[in-house]
């Protein structure tokens, strides 16, 4: 028994020393992992509204609002020069006015119409094409099929290079307009004497002298 009691002692006092020398230094538990939140899906792209007044900007009406209009007396043309209101390339949702009818040399869009004749071609677009010395050809959308013939006929007559667009034209105060960059030539009745000239000494007059096709086709029927 006495032996006993001895062991037991000398297990308290080595218990004791070792509390005694250790040191001990709390640890933090670590913290328990957070669930990582998955990322939502984007969102599907919404179309931009469409600004107010721009619906139909690259198109208009080219029929016969009045089919009892019919061209004035076939007299002498009359050309007339106008200086430049701007050669800017403005962004296709911003719309564009002119204070002439048909405008000569205006802002426009940055895409240009390819050479030709059109069922509609706006003016937005073919200013373009004569900034890059073309010409374009306008008709009254009552104007004859005769006149409307006839000058087609002219333009053709250049060749397979030569820079022309052709359409109806909503607004025209004449049966027929001839416009260069800077210079328009309206008229009754197709004079071809005058609108050779007219091409001779207009065509390739202008800012920048651009033969490729342009970018824009709607409405296009043939060269």
């Amino acid at each position: 028994m006495r032996s006993l009691l001895r062991v037991l002692s000398c297990l308290c006092l080595l218990t004791a020393c070792d509390a005694e020398e250790s040191t001990f230094e709390p640890v933090e538990p670590e913290p328990s992992p957070q669930p990582t939140a998955e990322p939502l899906p984007d969102a599907a792209p919404q179309p931009d509204a469409e600004p107010e007044g721009v619906h139909g900007i690259d198109t208009f009406d080219p029929t016969c609002a009045d089919p009892a209009w019919a061209p004035g007396p076939c007299e002498p043309g009359l050309g007339e020069r106008h200086d430049s209101r701007g050669a800017g390339h403005i962004d296709e949702a911003e719309p564009i006015t002119y204070d002439l009818s048909p405008p000569v040399a205006d802002n426009h869009r940055g895409s240009w119409a390819r050479w030709g004749e059109y069922s509609s071609l706006p003016p937005q677009r073919w200013l373009h094409n004569l900034e890059h010395g073309g010409i374009a050809l306008l008709y009254h959308p009552c104007a004859p099929a005769e006149m409307i013939e006839a000058l087609r006929a002219l333009a053709q007559a250049r060749g397979d290079e030569y820079r022309w667009v052709m359409t109806p034209y909503a607004d025209l105060p004449s049966a027929i307009a001839v416009v260069a960059w800077e210079w328009r030539y309206q008229a009754e009745c197709v004079d071809a004497d005058a609108i050779n000239q007219f091409f001779d000494q207009r065509y390739r007059m202008a800012p920048e002298d651009v033969a490729s096709d342009g970018g824009y086709a709607e409405g296009w029927l043939s060269r």
